[in-house]
């Protein structure tokens, strides 16, 4: 796996606060990847980090077919809370 990796970085509607708090921590790690993220999450990512993010505006379809495709290392993905 190349050290410089294709990162999607998802979270469903009520986990963007807290995909945007682990990133905050982790930014100078981040900051060597290609970041990946959905349309509203990567201009919250990008405006609360200051990395550069690759915005999807096609959403979760364009990110599963990055997937399928190979263009995808690694997703971290924040859903839902369970009761």
């Amino acid at each position: 796996m190349p050290a410089h990796k294709r990162m999607a970085l998802v979270a469903h509607d009520n986990k963007k606060a807290d995909l945007i708090a682990w990133a905050k921590n982790r930014s100078d790690d981040l900051k060597s990847h290609y970041l990946f993220a959905t349309g509203t999450t990567g201009t919250l990512l990008s405006s609360a980090i200051g990395l550069q993010i690759k915005c999807l505006m096609g959403g979760d379809q364009q990110l599963g077919a990055l997937i399928a495709e190979g263009e995808i290392d690694v997703m971290i993905f924040l859903g839902p809370s369970r009761c």
